[in-house]
């Protein structure tokens, strides 16, 4: 995206997307905050600039987690620098941050036991500088502890104050059912992408829209695996000269026409891909086009 687009785009009032069932109004792009903080990342200053340019852009839903780091002496980086970037930019209270808990990385696996969900619950309070965390989510279901112990933990977390909305990450339709007979469960979090849409075809999508919950995809582009063959994929290619985007940009536009529950979170580590992803909020992709992106699955 050049000045110029930029400029054109602010003038563009975009339609935000309800959050859950919470009343919360977010721009229709998230920012995933993870390629910020992993190895090879940028310079924490220019991490902060990736973000006020979310922010500049209209974005106003960041994801992160504890586990978003350079590594195990550094935990909980990504929450740190989001908390840096936001009071800088004086906008902490109009931005809506979505943290998980349930991942150990210094043991290098899941970990949603209620008394660790519970200490991972505190550090990210701690590392974000808020009373409350918007909206918490498991960051993934733990075969070694009963699902119903882990969502129980989280429910109580809410009734404490320190969560005020709760997610799942990484869940079957079955799991997230379960979660909802325990608890008010607002969004689920699965990888999905044009050439791993399960979710959008087996009935996830479908639950959500029914139950009113929102469906943020990760991966959103297929993440290391599938990142390369979308620049080169002969549909994306000529669907991005069609509108006048890159393949990313038609890629999220994709997941924006499945559902006005679909609130797609891509990564950036850069301002220019940051911006290029909020300007795909205003693809208006058609309905023929979008059965060709299915197809690709």
């Amino acid at each position: 995206m050049n000045a110029r687009d930029f400029e054109v785009f602010n003038l563009v009032d975009p339609v935000l997307r309800e959050l859950g069932r919470t009343g919360l109004r977010l721009f229709p792009v998230g920012l995933g905050a993870m390629p910020l903080s992993m190895p090879g990342g940028p310079e924490d200053a220019s991490g902060i600039a990736v973000i006020h340019a979310a922010l500049d852009a209209g974005i106003n839903f960041i994801d992160t987690a504890n586990v978003y780091c350079h590594g195990d002496d550094d935990i909980g980086h990504n929450e740190r620098l989001i908390q840096q970037a936001l009071k800088s930019s004086g906008m902490t209270d109009a931005v809506t941050v979505a943290a998980k808990g349930g991942v150990d990385r210094r043991q290098r696996r899941v970990n949603a036991h209620p008394e660790f969900l519970r200490k991972s619950c505190l550090e990210t309070l701690h590392a974000l500088g808020r009373e409350a965390i918007s909206l918490y989510q498991l960051h993934a279901p733990d075969d070694g502890v009963p699902f119903a112990e882990s969502i129980g933990a989280l429910a109580r977390l809410q009734e404490e104050g320190k969560i005020v909305h709760i997610g799942l990450c990484n869940v079957s339709l079955d799991e997230l059912n379960a979660a909802r007979d325990i608890v008010r469960i607002e969004s689920v979090q699965n990888s999905c992408n044009p050439f791993n849409a399960g979710d959008y075809a087996d009935g996830m999508l479908a639950s959500c829209e029914r139950e009113g919950i929102s469906y943020l995809p990760h991966s959103v582009i297929g993440g290391k695996r599938f990142c390369a063959k979308v620049t080169e994929h002969p549909l994306l290619v000529e669907l991005g000269q069609k509108y006048d985007a890159s393949p990313y940009a038609v890629v999220i536009a994709w997941h924006l026409a499945k559902s006005d529950r679909v609130i797609p979170i891509p990564g950036a580590s850069r301002i220019a891909s940051v911006l290029s992803s909020a300007a795909a909020s205003l693809i208006e992709l058609s309905p023929a086009d979008v059965r060709l992106i299915d197809a690709i699955h």
